[in-house]
């Protein structure tokens, strides 16, 4: 049951029949598992600009660099704390043109490279921070210069004793951690804590097997941020979901609503995910009524009847928006829209395989193989 592509037409008076289907024809493949060079793992983002390819290795702490062709030009970073090393790089893209930041969890630091000269500079954001929501602590997560990061509050430290689902601001801050503006508001999965059938003062703290909340993507340049509602549909009214832009000032962009058909979450499918969970050892020790605990969980699990709409979502390079929907049969629909809100193309791909960096004429799509090796392959789009 695909997205909007089929199992639903967009809130509108554009029907999905009039979405142009589009063909993704494979083209360069980077990879190798027997060469140390071109071998890659543990992906973490690729981007890609007129002259080279950028591929992040997360675990490695390195940034491979490719030429369009596929050669090999040079990696950046390298694990370590020192200048210009990574440690556990979680985002990247571009702070200028021509300036590629990673921002770096375990560091608290974001690493700026000049891709044409290799002169690194890091900007720690151990300062950043302040009570801006008046509860939560913002924590920074992605580099929109060299001066400003767009930043949130972890859900369960903004809303601890809420549902599923809390409400977090998405801020911007400077470098010395003070508020400067409030980009858009997100809906993000929170934990919540279970203590019914355990040992005295036993509590546990437990986020919903199926995600949940807002997906969102900055742009590969940081210029806006598109927000897909994620929440799951209710079980009466219309079901809908909406897709925001947002300039990185401020500004919506555009807004707009889609109908899709739910998918139910099938029978059985919770007490599959309680069972596993009292298989813990640590979990089993924390129980002492085991009928009681389960029900907990059981209600807690069972607010959610309907999966979320969509799966992931990437921003193109041109400002598009790639949206993607539940699996079916190993395979997700994919709908991209312009900078407009218009629907411009509908196409299918693994679920396996994730799209990293795309446009109106290519998308590089991280591939694995049967033995759960990744490639980066380039697909022209072909209308």
């Amino acid at each position: 049951m695909p997205l909007a592509l089929a199992c639903g037409a967009p809130a509108s008076d554009e029907g999905i029949g009039d979405v142009p289907e589009w063909t993704l024809r494979r083209g360069l493949a980077i990879g190798s598992p027997d060469d140390p060079v071109y071998g890659l793992w543990a992906v973490g983002g690729v981007l890609v600009d007129q002259d080279r390819v950028y591929v992040l290795l997360a675990r490695d702490g390195t940034i491979r660099v490719f030429t369009r062709d596929g050669e090999f030009v040079r990696d950046l970073g390298g694990r370590g704390s020192g200048p210009g090393e990574l440690m556990l790089p979680m985002t990247m893209g571009w702070s200028k043109p021509g300036t590629l930041s990673i921002g770096d969890t375990e560091l608290r630091r974001f690493t700026f490279y000049e891709v044409a000269t290799g002169e690194v500079r890091t900007i720690p954001y151990h300062a950043y921070g302040p009570d801006a929501s008046g509860t939560a602590r913002p924590v920074p997560l992605v580099a929109l210069s060299e001066s400003r990061a767009a930043a949130a509050p972890h859900p369960s430290d903004a809303a601890p004793e809420h549902g599923i689902l809390t409400t977090v601001p998405m801020v911007v801050l400077d470098t010395a951690g003070a508020l400067r503006d409030t980009l858009t508001l997100l809906s993000a999965q929170n934990s919540v804590s279970i203590t019914a059938g355990l040992v005295e003062d036993g509590t546990v703290r437990l986020s919903h097997p199926i995600a949940q909340g807002d997906n969102w993507r900055f742009a590969p340049d940081r210029s806006s941020i598109v927000v897909v509602e994620g929440g799951p549909w209710a079980g009466d009214g219309p079901a809908e979901f909406g897709v925001t832009i947002v300039h990185s000032n401020g500004d919506t962009l555009f807004h707009r609503r889609l109908a899709y058909e739910p998918r139910p979450v099938p029978d059985g499918y919770y007490d599959d995910e309680i069972e596993t969970m009292l298989g813990y050892p640590r979990m089993s020790e924390a129980v002492a009524g085991q009928r009681v605990f389960t029900n907990a969980v059981r209600e807690f699990f069972e607010q959610t009847r309907y999966y979320p709409p969509v799966t992931n979502v990437v921003v193109g390079g041109d400002g598009t928006a790639w949206i993607a929907g539940l699996d079916e049969d190993g395979e997700r629909d994919w709908l991209v829209f312009d900078a407009s809100g218009a629907s411009i193309g509908r196409f299918r791909l693994p679920t396996r395989w994730h799209i990293d960096y795309a446009n109106r004429n290519e998308a590089w799509v991280v591939e694995r193989d049967a033995l759960d090796i990744p490639y980066v392959v380039r697909y022209e789009i072909m209308r």
